[in-house]
């Protein structure tokens, strides 16, 4: 317990049952009944005439009302949700907070999920996010039409390496918002370059380094209603920035690690949060760091947040939506897409959303591409919810697209890497990378982003089905657009930005090199995309 919890508590005890915040909670003038305001800790409802009152140790330093259904927020500047507003520390000291709400009809809505901007104001970063996540911003707006429509960003909004050193963190992500006119009401989520690494290693690291996020941003975990749905967002890093000895960018003064985990604070609110909500009721939570990942071999899921004092961070919440039919997890981090059904728990489904910033805007600067380490374009999901029916779709920021899918043909990959200088030292530098110059011939590659396990893949040359197999490699795309001009220029590359090996690609064994191959995915809502692949196809950066 952080020792100065304990002095609020004491200063607490000299007006046990006292309500040191209240306020009220409008529509047009009128009170709003039964809406939960909470400090983070404690949760209380509004009354028939909207007010509240609340008893609270102030310890987050902020109260905030959880959005009813029906209803949006009072937003300044366009997009910012104003559900929140932050305390004085004095216990003592009685306070005042009103909110007020506009009546909308969000049974049907939409919801853009992006993760991992980035911005740093750096490789063209601020460039690239306008020409490519905001226009594609403006274009769902334009396509809602009436429909209301929402985002989110799920974490790594910012960089914190970058804070001191580049002059860029929170306040100025917001102002290039603002500067930008983001066009749709956002509720953030922190990330762990969210997190102030100017903070030192301590008891008291985690809470004091997400300070700039809770008065920047909003809570760094709160909860809304959308139409039928009821959201939930959570902090699941544990910042512990220890120093060890390292050389650190300016004003930052540890290593800026971290574990996944998720605070009993949290676990403890997240349980009366979730009093107030009828089981049949579908949640959607939201975070930064993933729940449960896949393994790339198996593709069986396991608990990702277990490596904070060995306590099992996935389980645990788990257990606290074990009872609701239908729970959807949206993380980020990663930087690829994949999903997760965790065994245990068969009502969970998770869905890891690759980034906006795709490798951190690398291959964009390098090679005018925005491609992700899996291959995935840089881009976000679109959910369309409406009621308690839940879709969704990849959108792609580069072409502004919907596309769902990379074929290669993998002659052209093979003749590539046979031939071409920069590869061939690439392999010898680092003999475990896939070597496409030995692969059969006559293969075609098909790179899936999105693949859920109930997609559907047909695959045709004159009319005779081709075998599809599910295999787990290199996308060649990104190889092409990150590391191929980053070792022509430097001799190596960054370990955290190379290709990776990921499991939503698919082999075909065709039986020529040039019949054109019809290839139809149909996604998990039905959705079929059909196409017709023409060979040879070339690889190049300016592949489709």
């Amino acid at each position: 317990m952080r020792p100065y919890i304990i002095i609020l508590m004491l200063c607490a005890t000299l007006a046990v049952g006292a309500q040191n915040i209240t306020g009220r909670i409008t529509c047009n003038g009128k009170g709003v009944p039964n809406v939960v305001v909470s400090d983070g800790y404690e949760l209380t409802k509004t009354n028939h005439e909207g007010y509240y009152e609340l008893r609270s140790l102030k310890q987050n330093g902020y109260v905030f009302y959880t959005l009813p259904s029906g209803y949006e927020p009072e937003v300044k500047n366009g997009f910012i949700p104003m559900f929140w507003a932050q305390l004085t520390e004095d216990t003592n000291t009685n306070e005042e907070h009103n909110f007020s709400l506009r009546k909308v009809k969000n049974k049907k809505h939409y919801l853009v999920v992006g993760a991992d901007s980035h911005l740093a104001d750096r490789r063209s970063d601020l460039k690239q996010f306008r020409n490519g996540f905001m226009e594609c911003l403006k274009k769902e707006v334009k396509q809602a039409g009436k429909t209301p429509i929402y985002s989110t960003i799920l974490g790594d909004l910012s960089w914190d390496t970058y804070w001191y050193d580049r002059n860029f963190g929170l306040k100025h992500f917001m102002n290039t918002l603002i500067k930008e006119n983001y066009p749709i009401i956002l509720f953030p989520v922190i990330g762990n370059h969210d997190n102030n690494g100017a903070i030192s290693a301590g008891e008291d690291c985690d809470f004091l380094s997400a300070g700039m996020f809770r008065r920047v941003m909003c809570p760094n975990y709160y909860s809304y209603n959308l139409g039928e749905v009821h959201y939930v967002v959570l902090d699941d890093i544990y910042y512990k920035n220890i120093d060890n000895g390292g050389k650190y960018n300016k004003g930052i003064v540890g290593s800026r690690n971290y574990d996944g985990y998720i605070t009993p604070e949290q676990f403890n609110w997240l349980r009366k949060d979730l009093e107030q909500v009828d089981k049949e009721t579908p949640i959607i939570v939201q975070v930064h760091i993933p729940i449960w990942k896949i393994d790339t071999n198996t593709f069986e899921t396991f608990a990702s947040l277990t490596n904070h004092n060995n306590e099992n961070s996935s389980e645990a919440l788990g257990e606290i939506l074990k009872d609701f039919k239908q729970v959807f997890i949206l993380s980020g981090h990663t930087h690829h897409n994949y999903h997760a059904h965790p065994q245990a728990y068969p009502n969970i489904h998770e869905n890891n959303i690759a980034a906006i910033c795709a490798t951190w805007w690398a291959t964009g600067e390098l090679t005018v591409r925005h491609i992700c380490k899996d291959g995935s374009p840089g881009g976000y999901e679109l959910f369309s919810i409406n009621g308690k029916k839940i879709k969704w779709q990849y959108h792609s920021t580069e072409k502004n697209d919907e596309s769902q899918f990379r074929i290669y043909d993998m002659n052209k990959v093979k003749e590539f890497y046979q031939t071409d200088e920069t590869i061939k030292a690439i392999l010898e530098k680092y003999p475990n990378r896939t070597n496409y110059g030995t692969i059969s011939d006559n293969n075609i590659l098909l790179n899936i982003y999105d693949y859920d396990r109930d997609w559907k893949i047909k695959v045709t040359e004159n009319g005779v089905s081709l075998p599809v197999k599910r295999v787990t490699t290199e996308d060649p795309l990104h190889t092409l657009t990150y590391d191929v001009p980053t070792f022509k220029a430097e001799g190596t590359y960054g370990s955290g930005s190379i290709t990776g090996i990921y499991g939503h690609f698919f082999l075909i064994q065709a039986n020529t090199a040039t019949e054109d191959i019809s290839i139809s995915v149909t996604d998990s809502f039905g959705q079929t995309y059909t196409t017709k692949f023409h060979r040879p196809a070339p690889y190049t950066i300016k592949m489709q």
